[in-house]
């Protein structure tokens, strides 16, 4: 009953050690295709796309025009509804 015991824990101990290689690699892999997005080597690259600082300028000066557009500046948020209070007494 023991040695079955022991024998159990032993490979509960070989799948952990599993899983933590898998994990490491994981995250390592991870690493690397965020990597590789961010150099923009994870798909061919069009060259008759506008350059990151173009496109950046495009965003901010429609959130502009679209802030002009709402009260202040400000997206309205939706009210909380409101509690009744009991009277415990």
């Amino acid at each position: 009953m023991i040695e079955e015991i022991e024998r159990h824990f032993s490979q509960i101990d070989h799948i952990e050690n599993i899983i933590t290689t898998s994990l490491r690699q994981a995250e390592t892999l991870r690493q690397s295709i965020l990597k590789q997005a961010f150099e923009g080597r994870l798909v061919p690259q069009d060259p008759n796309d506008e350059p990151a600082s173009v496109l950046l300028e495009r965003i901010k000066a429609e959130k502009a025009c679209h802030a002009a557009g709402t009260k202040k500046g400000k997206t309205l948020q939706p009210k909380s509804p409101k509690r009744k209070v009991r009277d415990v007494n």
